[in-house]
């Protein structure tokens, strides 16, 4: 059975939405922490500023976010378990890529939170004082620290990303570079090829069929 069948994985897809969710969820409560202060104040304001919501939301995306990172850490230790000793795995799977992915996962993940504040900022300024705020929950004076908070906490989801992904990959590759090959051989053994001319040993063979053996010349 190929070992890298029986351990399976979390569609990136759904893995990329759960990462994002999450990092809405702690973007949305450190900028409000940040700007209002800690513990009852935050509390009170996120219940009472059009976040009644916001109770339900931090629970279901808590529990997305932890099983998640539970099918990641489950993934990671069964391909672990699966990988034999020693370094099977080239040297620069291990080394540039991992900058690269979390730059791109950097990007991604910071526009998606970016629009998903800016689009939970106006239906609640909608839905408790009429009016949006359109761009200005990322740029106005409602929520100054909101762009640099997004900012800091997608880095650190992107980084966190990016390592999963690259440990992912060399354990892949050195299960990968452990399993049997099978090789084409060296040489081929061919028939040896037997070369019929006229009136040779060839017409021996079927002598039954025509003249006597007799005068089947040699």
């Amino acid at each position: 059975m190929n070992p890298m069948r029986s351990v399976r994985r979390l569609p990136p897809r759904l893995a990329f939405w759960a990462l994002a969710g999450v990092a809405l969820l702690v973007s949305h409560d450190a900028t409000w922490l940040a700007q209002v202060g800690p513990a009852e104040s935050v509390t009170s304001t996120l219940r009472n500023g059009g976040h009644a919501y916001w109770g339900t939301a931090t629970v279901v995306l808590t529990a997305v976010g932890v099983a998640a990172a539970l099918a990641a850490a489950i993934r990671l230790y069964r391909l672990r378990r699966r990988t034999p000793g020693g370094d099977h795995a080239p040297a620069r799977l291990e080394a540039r890529p991992y900058l690269r992915r979390a730059g791109s996962a950097w990007l991604w993940l910071f526009g998606v939170v970016a629009i998903g504040f800016v689009v939970q900022e106006n239906l609640e300024h909608a839905l408790t004082h009429g009016h949006g705020l359109w761009v200005g929950a990322l740029l106005g004076p409602e929520y100054p620290l909101a762009l640099p908070v997004i900012a800091a906490v997608t880095l650190l989801g992107a980084l966190v990303a990016a390592a999963f992904v690259t440990a992912e990959r060399i354990l892949l590759a050195r299960l990968d570079s452990a399993r049997p090959k099978l090789r084409a051989p060296r040489s081929v053994l061919r028939p040896e090829r037997q070369i019929l001319l006229d009136g040779g040993v060839g017409r021996r063979a079927h002598s039954g069929r025509g003249p006597p053996s007799l005068l089947v010349p040699v």
